[in-house]
């Protein structure tokens, strides 16, 4: 009989080679698009720094875009920045398709002028840093990156308070820069710090894998994008100032540890505070006892960052000071001025020290040095200060100051030496002797040429008797100026189908330092129509109003036209602003991803799934109505219908195939008002393929047989069956059954048959189970 029998179950694997997963560089050559949202972020914060003569160096406004959509353009949310001087930051990450590697032609963006600070771009992808200045405060704008090439990328910009102001384009904000990039490894980059209380930030792109990153010690993740392509893109920053000048410092993650990258990043400087004071001493004379003489002190920011005078404090017999409320800040380029004064109550000489704390790079303390003499007068004057307020510019304001002789003696007025740009002094001509009682009037005027605060005095020398007195007048003024700001010098709208309205809004701000009037704003152009705002309408300096322009086309063609703004700028009226658009028709376009699906071979039994995209591409939208589909063993999911889809918007079908076996085909059809044909088909194919089971059966032959074997008989039962049939004899030691059918349990023994036909007992039994 036969000794051993064993049995092998063979199911051969059929791969579907025709429609294999998507692999990671077809995600990156746009397969799956359908499946990518944009995705923002809008942050506000406010990251301090801090240094002695230092600015505060703060992050005001963080906001992010996730470009998930293989695009050559990525453009942030629109924001808004608070303060003047603030240097903005585009940190941008990018994915790459292949050579030449991809890297950002240009930023745009806010009106500002836009610098590359540092590129890496060695390993796929790009990690770059770009810089610009703004010295007034934003409203309402977004920042634009241009790529060499479509692909996905992420942007965030970063605005910075108390940076150093000096330099082109924030060039002066930028200190030390590093770049760092490897095959394979944890992300880190280092730089020496050039100047004390820096921050250090940067950005990166992982073109490996989407994994959130786990920064080193003392810093933080300020963004990241765990993108669908299987890349992150993430912008990192210290969490604290570097409190010296020349630290080291490593930008990094302690993992993810083995992935390609590229990093960039850059210290951003403090401002310098220093205050300059217009005199080192004030000498106030002679002075009429009982009389007050008064001198101007000017306080200026002369650096390039804020400075805060902290508190002023003075001593010395009938000195005093009277300043704005303190603490006070200034900014870059701004100017204070208190009022020095010396009123002796007894005829002696008089010192004293006027002292001002700041935190000013040249020294926490600013100290003048004050004198003067008090002497009995025979001279009295109307006013010891003339304050002219605010006057606009080449315009004239004047005011009288009287002086009485007293006493019984004659006084002699024997000058009025006047200082202070735009201040000036007639009347009496002098010298002129005034007996006692008499009186002369002087018309002191300020006329200003330029802008800002003025001070001057007058210095009236007279003589009574052998007693010289010198009596001072203290002056002050502001020269204002009414200038109007537009948001826009030209509106362009495009191409705007016709009877449709789009509405662009035009800002219009008081920028000088005095009210400014608007008197009138017309529009010309048929299409365009001006709204929102009765005038005429005054703006106060730092106001704004905002006109509703919009165009309506309703003939196809070019169109122009103008806005002409009156008002009393001191620029000069009218201020105008050219419209120009586009009336074109209506054109609802669909466009499919493709328009064959060839699914190949696919096992009968095994479902296979491919998509097809559906996307507006004309300049209105597109309504799918319904769709149909013919063909055997293919069905779709996903969308439901009808769908509107908006210009841009697109929707995904998934189509399956579950074959019987043969090749099959059909057709899924877009039913829509697309202007290209109302009739979209997706022609569509496939094979189902059967699989061929068999058992294998082997065995040993019989050992000691008394009569030689000359063949073996294979006997099979099906399912739970007792009865066995005869499949077949061999005289080999093995057997292939290649007529089992799937999901089917056969037994199996075998015996031995000797050269007159007879047989062995059976050998032991075995069962099979055919999948």
């Amino acid at each position: 009989m036969v000794s051993k029998l064993e049995v092998f179950s063979s199911h051969p694997f059929t791969s579907r080679l025709a429609h294999p997963g998507f692999t990671h560089r077809q995600f990156r050559n746009g397969f799956l698009i359908n499946r990518w949202l944009p995705t923002l972020t809008f942050l506000f914060v406010a990251f301090g720094c801090y240094g002695i003569g230092a600015a505060q160096v703060a992050i005001q406004a963080s906001i992010s875009t996730n470009q998930n959509l293989p695009s050559s353009t990525i453009g942030s949310p629109v924001f808004s920045t608070s303060a003047t001087n603030e240097l903005l930051l585009a940190l941008i990450a990018t994915d790459d398709i292949g050579s030449p590697n991809t890297a950002v032609q240009s930023v745009t963006g806010a009106g500002l002028t836009w610098t590359l600070v540092e590129r890496t771009n060695q390993e796929a992808g790009t990690a770059e840093i770009w810089r610009a200045f703004a010295p007034a405060a934003l409203k309402n704008v977004s920042v634009t990156a241009t790529l060499s090439q479509s692909v996905v990328s992420s942007i965030t910009v970063l605005s910075f308070t108390g940076v150093f102001a000096a330099g082109t384009n924030g060039s002066g904000a930028i200190g030390a820069v590093a770049s760092s990039y490897a095959a394979k490894g944890a992300p880190a980059a280092r730089l020496v710090t050039t100047q004390p209380g820096s921050l250090v930030v940067g950005v990166g792109n992982d073109y490996d894998n989407a994994i959130a990153r786990t920064p080193l010690a003392s810093q933080t993740v300020v963004h990241q994008d765990l993108s669908s392509t299987g890349d992150t893109y993430w912008v990192q920053r210290l969490n604290a100032p570097v409190s010296a000048k020349g630290t080291s410092v490593t930008l990094g993650d302690s993992a993810p540890t083995t992935d390609r990258y590229n990093l960039s990043i850059c210290e951003v400087l403090p401002g310098v505070s220093t205050l300059t004071v217009s005199a080192s001493s004030f000498n106030f004379g002679t002075v009429a006892d009982g009389a007050t003489a008064t001198l101007p002190l000017t306080l200026k920011s002369t650096g390039t960052a804020p400075v805060t005078i902290k508190s002023d404090s003075i001593t010395g017999t009938g000195f005093s000071i009277s300043s704005p409320t303190l603490p006070a800040t200034l900014s870059p380029g701004q100017s204070m001025t208190v009022q020095v004064s010396f009123h002796p109550t007894v005829a002696s000489t008089a010192s004293g020290t006027l002292s001002i704390s700041s935190n000013s790079s040249s020294g926490s303390m600013s100290t003048v040095s004050l004198s003067g003499t008090g002497a009995s007068s025979q001279l009295s004057l109307s006013a010891t200060s003339l304050a002219f307020g605010s006057v606009n510019l080449n315009s004239t304001l004047t005011k009288t100051l009287t002086l009485t002789a007293l006493g019984t003696a004659a006084a002699t007025v024997s000058s009025a030496t006047l200082t202070g740009s735009g201040f000036s002094i007639a009347g009496t001509k002098l010298p002129a002797t005034l007996n006692p009682g008499q009186a002369a009037a002087f018309q002191v005027s300020f006329d200003p040429s330029t802008a800002g605060p003025v001070t001057g005095t007058i210095a009236i020398s007279s003589k009574s008797g052998t007693a010289g007195i010198t009596s001072m007048v203290s002056l002050s003024g502001t020269g204002v100026t009414p200038q109007l700001t537009m948001s826009a010098g030209t509106l362009a709208y495009g191409s705007i189908v016709l009877n449709r309205v789009s509405t662009k809004t035009l800002t219009l701000t008081s920028s000088g330092t005095a009210p400014l009037t608007v008197n009138s704003a017309a529009v010309s152009g048929a299409q365009f129509k001006l709204s929102g705002v009765i005038f005429p309408a005054i703006l106060n300096s730092g106001q704004s109003l905002s006109l509703q322009v919009s165009f309506d086309p309703t003939v196809a063609g070019a169109a122009s036209g103008s806005i002409s703004i009156s008002s009393n700028t001191h620029s000069g009226s009218p201020s105008l602003v050219s419209l120009s658009g586009t009336g074109v028709s209506s054109n609802p376009v669909l466009t499919l991803s493709s328009t064959s699906l060839r699914f190949g071979d696919d096992p009968v039994g095994t479902a296979a799934t491919q998509s097809v995209s559906l996307t507006s591409t004309g300049n209105t939208a597109v309504t799918v109505s319904s769709t149909s589909l013919t063909g055997t063993g293919f069905s779709f999911s996903g969308a439901t219908f009808p769908v509107t889809l908006n210009p841009g918007v697109g929707v995904s079908v998934q189509v399956k195939f579950d074959p019987t076996a043969g090749a099959a085909s059909g057709t899924l059809t877009f039913t829509s008002n697309s202007t290209t044909g109302s009739k979209s088909i997706v022609n569509l194919s496939g094979t189902g393929t059967t699989v061929q089971h068999q058992v294998s059966l082997t065995w040993s032959a019989p050992v000691n047989s008394p009569v030689p074997v000359t063949d073996y008989n294979v006997y099979r039962a099906t399912g739970t069956s007792s009865s066995y049939q005869l499949l077949d004899s061999t005289s080999s030691t093995s057997y292939v059954d290649l007529t089992v059918q799937a999901n089917t349990v056969y037994t199996y023994y075998v015996t031995s048959v000797e050269s007159a036909g007879a047989q062995s007992s059976p050998s032991n039994h075995i069962s099979v189970t055919v999948p």
